[in-house]
């Protein structure tokens, strides 16, 4: 108890006091000094709660203002209410929804349709026999139906001339310009 102010000296004096009347007993001074100690700290924790309830409060009275309440008579008028509320939402929902659905399966063709371009370089070049060409199938064999052409008579991808100096069979595809 050396070190001690005067004021620190009286509040123990005063605690040992109160123990002492209260029980009967004499405290010594470490107890009293622990208890001091404790009752610092339990003043500083009660500033800091009411500080967080004034602070609490202020801010409850700043929500207050701004939340609008909704009451409804029946269910189906609350039903209705939400639906009108979501129903902006889910249309534009559903409508992205097929736009992205369209565009993927648009993307996926087109890139199907570039990869076999890419893959087969004279692809344009059968446009007619891939449009017109007659197809059959005899014992799990798929064939193409040709005919022999008449004189001056070509129908692209229907007809095939015979090259007998070279024997090959001349499918006319398409006239060059």
């Amino acid at each position: 108890m050396t070190d001690q102010t005067p004021q620190q000296k009286r509040e123990l004096l005063l605690i040992k006091a109160d123990y002492l009347a209260r029980y009967g007993m004499e405290m010594d001074d470490w107890t009293a000094i622990t208890m001091l100690d404790n009752q610092v700290q339990f003043d500083k924790m009660n500033m800091q709660l009411l500080a967080n309830l004034r602070e609490n409060k202020r801010v409850s009275e700043t929500f207050k203002g701004s939340i609008k309440q909704i009451h409804f008579a029946s269910k189906p008028e609350a039903f209705r209410y939400g639906f009108g509320r979501s129903l902006p939402y889910a249309v534009c929902a559903l409508i992205l929804g097929i736009f992205f659905y369209v565009y993927m399966s648009t993307y996926k063709d087109y890139e199907n349709l570039k990869d076999t371009v890419r893959s087969y370089r004279n692809v344009t070049s059968y446009e007619y026999l891939i449009s017109r060409g007659e197809l059959t199938q005899d014992d799990g064999v798929v064939y193409l139906i040709l005919k022999p052409v008449k004189k001056g008579r070509h129908i692209f991808g229907q007809t095939y001339e015979f090259d007998e100096r070279q024997k090959v069979v001349k499918v006319p595809l398409k006239r060059l310009q």
